[in-house]
C-alpha cells in the first residue's frame, strides 16, 4: 500500500504495512510550478518506491470532490479545477484516490492511533496552514462537498485590520496560527527566525518573544476550537503536523482560550492530545484511501 502526503513545501511517499511506514522517499514541492510539473514530481516520487504500483492514495492541502477534482489549494496556487485523481492515475497507470490532508490524517489516526480510544474527534494539522479532519461516531466525515473540518478558515478577527489569508479572506484562524503568522509575530516582537523550531528553541530558553508567539497561536486555536466544541462536543482534539512538536508551548494558552469561549465546562475540558502516528499520519491514512 502506498500513501502520499503532498504539502505546501514537501511531498512524502511511503509504503505502509500494518499502520507503519516501512519505506519512504521525499522531495520538495516545486515552488511556483504549474500543476502539471507538480503532478509529474508526485508521480516520480511514487515510482521511486514502486515502478508498478497497484493503487495509490494522495493527501492534499485542500479539497477535492468525489471525482478527484481539486477545489483549490490555498497555499499551492494554480490547482483550482485540476483533475488531480485522473492526472496522477494516468501517470502511474493505477487507481488513485485523493483526499484532504487533514481528513486523511484523521483516517490514519482512527485506524492506528488515538481513534482506537476516542470514537469522535477532530484532527487538527498544524503547519503551513491549519487543517482539520473529522471523525464522528467512528465514521470519517469529509462533508457533502469535502469541506468538513476546515477550521483554519474560521474567522476569529472581523476587524478591518485583520491579516489576509491565502484563501482570499481576512482574519482566518490560519492567519494567527499558521507558519507565516508565527514568523510574522516573532519578527514583530524583535526576533529573527526562518523556521518554527528556532522560535520554539527561543521560547524554551525563556525568551519573551518566543513565548508570546506561541501564546498568540494557542489563543487563536482556542477561540476557533471552542466554536467546534460548542457544536459537536467531541471526545478529543488531536494535533498533528510539524508544529505539533511544540505543543507543550501552545497548550496552556489554548486551554485558557477554550475555557473562556466554550459554552460550558465539560466541552472546554476535552482531552488535547498529540497524534500517536506523528508525522506519518498523512501517509498512513493516504495508503488506506482506496479502501474506503
Amino acid at each position: 500500500m502506498i500513501g502520499v502526503d503532498f504539502g505546501g513545501t514537501g511531498i512524502k511517499a511511503g509504503i505502509v504495512e500494518d499502520g507503519r511506514v516501512v519505506r519512504s522517499v521525499s522531495t520538495p514541492t516545486p515552488r511556483g510550478a504549474a500543476p502539471e510539473v507538480v503532478l509529474d514530481t508526485i508521480a516520480r516520487t511514487v515510482l521511486e518506491l514502486d515502478p508498478a504500483p497497484r493503487s495509490v492514495g494522495v493527501a492534499i492541502p485542500g479539497e477535492v470532490d468525489p471525482t478527484g477534482r481539486c477545489w483549490g489549494l490555498p497555499n499551492v496556487p494554480g490547482f483550482k479545477g485540476v483533475q488531480l485523481g485522473k492526472g496522477l492515475s494516468d501517470r502511474l497507470r493505477c487507481p488513485v484516490a485523493v483526499e484532504n490532508d487533514a481528513t486523511t490524517a484523521a483516517l490514519g489516526e482512527y485506524l492506528y492511533g488515538h481513534g482506537t480510544r476516542y470514537p469522535s474527534f477532530l484532527m487538527i494539522t498544524l503547519g503551513t496552514g491549519i487543517g482539520g479532519g473529522l471523525v464522528i461516531g467512528g465514521q470519517l466525515y469529509p462533508g457533502s462537498n469535502g469541506f468538513a473540518g476546515e477550521i483554519g478558515h474560521i474567522n476569529i478577527d472581523p476587524s478591518p485590520e485583520a491579516p489576509q489569508c491565502g484563501c482570499g479572506k481576512a482574519g482566518c484562524m490560519e492567519t494567527y496560527a499558521g507558519t507565516a503568522a508565527l514568523l510574522r509575530k516573532y519578527a514583530e516582537l524583535g526576533g529573527q527566525a526562518t523556521e518554527i523550531r528556532e522560535i520554539a528553541d527561543a521560547a524554551r530558553r525563556g525568551e519573551a518573544a518566543g513565548a508570546q508567539t506561541f501564546e498568540m497561536m494557542g489563543e487563536a486555536l482556542g477561540r476557533g476550537l471552542a466554536t467546534i466544541q460548542n457544536v459537536l462536543d467531541l471526545n478529543a482534539l488531536i494535533f498533528s503536523g510539524g508544529i505539533s512538536s511544540s505543543f507543550d508551548l501552545i497548550e496552556p494558552s489554548l486551554r485558557t482560550a477554550l475555557r473562556r469561549h466554550s459554552f460550558a465546562e465539560p466541552p472546554a475540558e476535552v482531552p488535547l492530545v498529540v497524534s500517536e502516528l506523528g508525522p506519518t499520519a498523512g501517509v498512513v491514512g493516504a495508503a488506506h484511501l482506496t479502501e474506503i
